[in-house]
């Protein structure tokens, strides 16, 4: 979602600038590119360790989310370009699309709603739902279970370098998506990396599930 969806890396970079100010910590474009596509609690595992932080993950994890539900009441988060034409172009030539996101449900379910998007996926799954976020496979091995059907039907995609490893673990092939507000991310491991969905065709879908 995050990315590719909506292009919302700069709206959580902002949130995440504004918590690390209140937490009296060094933030960096850098530093914040390197948590793009983790999911909430592993994400604040990572910061406390990296900072050696002294409260509990479900203290930073709530006072991020308080401040993302906070800012997004007020916040005009815009869709990624061309992303409506895609989906448009993919249900015409029979696709089911799902989301897997790293975001809670609740977020994901808000964007969505805003892009007036609900009745077009079957399925919104939340990192929240299973035991390991991205890189790990987790996340994707759902949505198939989800559908009861091998991985190898799937096409994942993906504008970060933690999903795109997410994807391939998980069997599947994988769209790199370049959002250059996601940061230099590596899609190298993906099967096609592409920075506009208008070159994204039903035929070269079916070339890479073949």
């Amino acid at each position: 979602m995050d990315g590719v969806l909506v292009d919302s890396e700069p709206f959580h970079q902002k949130v995440l600038e504004n918590v690390f100010f209140e937490l009296k910590l060094p933030f960096s474009e850098s530093y914040h590119h390197t948590l793009t596509g983790m999911a909430n609690n592993p994400m604040w595992d990572k910061i406390i360790t990296d900072f050696n932080l002294n409260n509990s993950r479900d203290f930073y994890a709530g006072l991020h989310l308080e401040n993302v539900y906070k800012t997004l009441e007020t916040a005009q988060v815009p869709e990624t370009k061309g992303i409506f034409s895609l989906i448009n172009r993919l249900n015409d030539s029979g696709f089911r699309l799902s989301v897997a996101s790293s975001s809670p449900k609740k977020l994901i379910e808000i964007f969505i709603g805003r892009m007036g998007l609900a009745a077009v996926f079957d399925f919104l799954v939340s990192g929240e739902e299973v035991a390991n976020s991205k890189p790990f496979p987790d996340i994707f091995l759902k949505v198939a279970k989800n559908y009861q059907l091998e991985t190898s039907r799937f096409l994942v995609i993906e504008d970060s370098k933690n999903g795109v490893h997410a994807a391939k673990a998980a069997g599947m092939k994988c769209v790199g998506y370049f959002n250059p507000n996601s940061g230099n991310q590596d899609l190298s491991k993906a099967d096609l990396v592409i920075d506009d969905f208008g070159i994204l065709s039903a035929e070269i879908i079916h070339n890479l599930l073949a």
